[in-house]
């Protein structure tokens, strides 16, 4: 690659292992430009809210899941049920039958971890995984209360107790890397009447809390035609979005565009992009909820009316900007954004691993959820059974 100047180009980037992108700047930057002012060494790093529009290719290398037995026969991909390690290889926790699989970074079957049952390396309600950059695995189990954990080789380790329970919503519930583990959970505050989510941050016997979200405590809305209630915050109200990875934590809690990057127990570096949050309103409030909100309990299952719901459950002042946070293995950072309706997708900020804004994807039916070695990543695709897969893409420019 020939060398540029800096005034010919802002920034040669790295995305990920092995790719670069040469990311123009018309003139001087104008609103996409990077401040970036450190104080006390906090560094603030703020781009513009005009997209740059990412032009990438992405090659369909590989799919897994859906099969109706064998390694391949689990249907559900969500960011608490993947990971990976340094060597890009692929762990899929498949609750339906206990256990782990494990792919190399091809796509071929390697080994599966776990089984169903309450002896050592058993699950008997598995509901979340993380894999360490070596290849050792942690598995929450529900019902034991303890993570499940198992060796670089696959062999089983321990059982460690782990009494905190996922927080209602939460993107993911733990991760673990070498003596830290870093877990999100709810916590009932019924003398103050709020409720409490939680990132904390345990090394040893010290836990320290990365951050802490206070809500109102929701009350119950009965729902007659369903022959139940439930007890849920207000629609828009904001949640903790976060991604762990070897050592650094990426969070956003409020409804700006505003992520904090800790490192060590410490903030490190703050990402912001000067996108305004749009008001929210009951129409909107309706649109997000779709066609409704179904329960399967009482007289269920039954379809609760979008406008009811939203009657009875409020909504914030304003919609979030920030959906999920992905973190990749060389640092580099893609923030998914909150849209209101459903079925929309919607556009991924990426960031390099200096917080540099390098650009905004919009694909159709994109849905990343793991962020892979060798410029690579992992997207939910759902076929018209609306079975999940997890297929697997190069990215190419």
């Amino acid at each position: 690659m020939r060398q540029r100047t800096w005034r010919s180009w802002c920034w040669v980037l790295g995305i990920g292992t092995g790719l670069w992108a040469l990311v123009a700047c018309a003139g001087g930057g104008g609103d996409s430009a990077v401040q970036r002012t450190d104080s006390a060494g906090l560094e603030i790093d703020v781009s513009g809210g005009s997209d740059r529009p990412l032009e990438w290719q992405f090659q369909r290398l590989f799919a897994l899941g859906g099969a109706d037995e064998g390694p391949e026969g689990f249907f559900r991909v969500s960011p608490g049920l993947i990971g990976a390690d340094a060597s890009g290889r692929l762990y899929v926790l498949d609750p339906t039958n206990a256990r782990v699989v494990v792919f190399d970074a091809d796509g071929r079957f390697l080994r599966s971890m776990g089984s169903s049952g309450g002896g050592p390396g058993e699950f008997r309600m598995p509901a979340s995984l993380s894999v360490s950059p070596d290849g050792a695995v942690a598995v929450f189990d529900f019902a034991k209360g303890h993570l499940v954990r198992f060796d670089a080789a696959g062999q089983i380790a321990d059982e460690q107790p782990f009494p905190i329970f996922p927080a209602p919503n939460a993107q993911r519930h733990f991760e673990q890397f070498h003596d830290t583990t870093v877990v999100s959970a709810s916590t009932a505050l019924r003398d103050e009447g709020t409720l409490r989510q939680m990132l904390r941050q345990i090394v040893g016997a010290d836990t320290l809390v990365l951050l802490e979200l206070p809500l109102p405590q929701p009350a119950m809305a009965l729902y007659e035609q369903c022959g139940g209630g439930l007890q849920l915050p207000p629609i828009f109200a904001p949640e903790i979005a976060w991604a762990a990875r070897d050592g650094t934590v990426a969070v956003s809690s409020t409804a700006e565009f505003s992520i904090a990057l800790w490192d060590a127990g410490t903030v490190s570096r703050i990402i912001r992009r000067a996108i305004t949050p749009t008001p929210a309103t009951r129409d909107e409030a309706i649109r997000h909820l779709g066609e409704g909100f179904r329960i399967n309990f009482g007289r269920g299952p039954c379809l609760i009316d979008p406008g009811e719901m939203v009657d009875k459950r409020g909504y914030a002042d304003v919609i979030p900007t920030i959906g999920t946070v992905l973190l990749g293995p060389t640092g580099e950072l893609w923030v998914r954004r909150f849209t209101v309706d459903p079925q929309a997708v919607p556009p991924i900020d990426v960031f390099d691993a200096r917080g540099g804004y390098v650009g905004t994807l919009v694909r159709d039916a994109f849905a990343p959820v793991i962020l892979l070695p060798g410029d690579r990543v992992g997207v939910v695709e759902k076929d018209d059974a609306d079975v999940e897969r997890l297929a697997v893409y190069a990215i190419r420019q």
